[in-house]
């Protein structure tokens, strides 16, 4: 008897489970009518991003909401910079929003709202981290025997007025037991902003390779930098300056100069975001003499794979117009690896 009445239980409760999930879901309403319910993931310039159970990510046009009702607590920040976290937002009429916090609540204009979860750097309130952390080894025995260790760690800071980087590069190769590579390089940038496009920047470099002769470079210079481009697709920030350049080798002629300095950072998403196309390039040229000119660079792809983790495929070149006596000018290094990003 109590089985029978099971399927009737069902069709009172589930229709009732179902409206209380979607009375939890926020809402928007466009100008063309359009209706969408998800969750808002965040308000910055004309773009409002949605995650929704049937559409996944969707973005839409700031200026195309019409009637807007959150239920889940936000964190709001007007164009006036007032902040209030643990928010809802519903709109009242026409073109106007209210802010509910607890038992208080006030009205805004629709584009007084600046951002909605806006990020560290945007509010202009704490410090974002990023980084990953690359590594790509082999170990062969047998006919012919090898080893080798590559690995490469960045760690990033992001503030509304500054940022830093920090990088570290490791490369290990052996060959029938005889050392065929053995380099490092540590460098660090320091970013600090005019405005949302220009800042000011200093870096330093520390670098040792013994295969080409370098017991110690060391590079340590300033100039000026724009950034391009900086969305959740694509970044690119362009600069350049002045660096001092000492070089301590092993066997040949020690050097330092003054020189320009450049630094090129790109990375853009492809393929609905399955993989990040990156180039970095550093260069140094002599002011006082051209033949003394190195770049460094590293180009490739990252494809994520789960929880953080990535496979990538990058080369590693770089090139000295005059080389320590012996020592070819290219150096170029072909790497596929795992990885962890966060």
């Amino acid at each position: 008897m109590r089985l029978r009445r099971l399927p009737h239980c069902l069709s009172i409760l589930l229709p009732a489970l179902l409206g209380a999930t979607a009375a939890s879901a926020d809402e928007v309403q466009l100008a063309n009518g359009d209706r969408l319910s998800g969750r808002i993931v965040s308000k910055a310039g004309n773009e409002l991003v949605i995650e929704t159970a049937y559409a996944g990510t969707v973005k839409i046009r700031w200026d195309q909401v019409t009637v807007l009702r959150t239920h889940e607590p936000l964190t709001v920040m007007t164009s006036d910079g007032d902040l209030t976290r643990q928010a809802t937002l519903h709109s009242t009429d026409a073109d106007r929003i209210a802010v509910s916090k607890d038992d208080a609540s006030r009205t805004v204009k629709q584009h007084d709202i600046a951002f909605i979860n806006p990020t560290p750097e945007q509010s202009g309130h704490g410090v974002s981290y990023s980084g990953r952390a690359n590594v790509s080894a082999a170990l062969v025995r047998g006919n012919s025997e090898n080893d080798r260790v590559y690995g490469d760690a960045v760690l990033n800071a992001r503030a509304k007025a500054y940022a830093w980087e920090l990088g570290l590069k490791v490369d290990r190769r052996k060959d029938r037991g005889v050392r065929t590579a053995q380099q490092w390089l540590l460098n660090g940038n320091y970013d600090h902003f005019i405005d949302e496009d220009n800042f000011i920047y200093s870096r330093l470099s520390l670098e040792q390779d013994k295969f080409k002769d370098i017991r110690q470079r060391s590079t340590v210079g300033a100039g000026y930098g724009w950034q391009l481009y900086n969305d959740e697709t694509t970044q690119l920030s362009l600069r350049t300056g002045l660096d001092y350049v000492n070089l301590d080798r092993m066997a040949g002629e020690d050097e330092d100069y003054p020189a320009l300095g450049w630094g090129v950072r790109a990375k853009h998403w492809i393929l609905d975001r399955r993989a990040e196309l990156f180039h970095d390039q550093d260069g140094f040229w002599s002011i006082a003499d051209p033949d003394f000119l190195t770049v460094r660079t590293k180009t490739g792809v990252r494809l994520p794979i789960a929880g953080g983790i990535t496979a990538s495929a990058q080369v590693n070149a770089d090139w000295e117009r005059t080389p320590a006596p012996g020592r070819k000018a290219t150096d170029t290094t072909l790497l596929l690896g795992l990885g962890y990003a966060w």
